[in-house]
């Protein structure tokens, strides 16, 4: 295990420095780069950033890399609308496990490990809340972001009490957190051994995931943006797994991140 701060000789001050990290870490001695990279990290924490550019260096290393969000393998409008009246209606919004497509993202996670030539991968439009289409691409490398990648499925006891209003009022009976967590053992646990590097980002606290999160709203145009009190609903649908996740440290191997309040890297650190 190894270390590196921005108080040692060594910093990480930007996100390429991180991706310089991540090509010395996998790039093994036939120059040949790892199949599928994860990125891990809550809302806001800057996931599909570090995959740009990730990307770039690994184009710049004669690799093809592509670069997709756990986000673009959302499930149509139309089907969380059925899972709603089905299960539960909190699965109309989208976000948790069990919203996503995961027959899909399992195709291209096997056709990416075959090395097939061309994946075929959705893509979603989160201003209309729906799937806008899809594209083919040439990868030998995937770099796959999530806020939910990596997360493991809870106890039955640490499902009992609601972490927050959201759950106290939405869901006092703990149907939609069970329902959940059946899905990360079900469909979302047995696809993370087929990535071979983690990225795992991490902010010193929550309220710089609601921080972080409110300044990508405010990016959207005024008459797509949520309100505060919708916001603050949407990120509480996270807030059980985002912390369940910190509890339960990074996924091996890879690199454990370490944010600051001001979205800096504070600490590199290999797992």
């Amino acid at each position: 295990m190894d270390d590196s701060s921005t108080g040692s000789g060594e910093a990480f001050t930007d996100w390429h420095d991180v991706a310089r990290r991540v090509l010395a870490e996998t790039t093994n001695r036939t120059g040949n780069h790892p199949k599928i990279i994860g990125i891990s990290g809550s809302q806001g924490s800057g996931k599909s950033t570090l995959a740009k550019i990730l990307v770039g260096h690994l184009i710049q290393g004669c690799a093809k890399a592509e670069a997709v969000s756990l986000d673009d393998f959302y499930l149509t409008q139309a089907e969380r609308v059925t899972l709603a009246e089905r299960v539960h209606p909190m699965l109309r919004t989208r976000g948790v496990p069990g919203t996503h497509d995961t027959d899909w993202l399992r195709g291209v996670m096997t056709d990416v490990k075959a090395g097939s030539n061309l994946i075929t991968l959705p893509e979603f439009d989160k201003a209309v809340d729906d799937r806008s289409g899809q594209r083919q691409v040439a990868c030998d490398v995937l770099v796959l972001e999530g806020w939910c990648l990596g997360v493991e499925a809870q106890s039955d006891s640490a499902l009992v009490e609601p972490v927050n209003n959201l759950e106290r009022e939405k869901d006092p009976d703990g149907q939609w957190r069970r329902w959940v967590n059946t899905q990360i053992r079900a469909r979302y646990t047995p696809l993370w051994p087929a990535v071979d590097f983690w990225l795992q980002l991490q902010p010193p606290g929550f309220e710089q995931v609601v921080q972080w999160r409110r300044q990508q709203e405010h990016q959207l145009a005024q008459g797509v943006r949520m309100d505060e009190q919708d916001l603050r609903r949407f990120i509480e649908q996270y807030e059980r797994l985002t912390r369940w996740q910190w509890a339960c440290g990074p996924r091996m191997p890879g690199l454990h991140i370490g944010l600051n309040a001001q979205h800096g890297v504070d600490r590199v650190r290999v797992v």
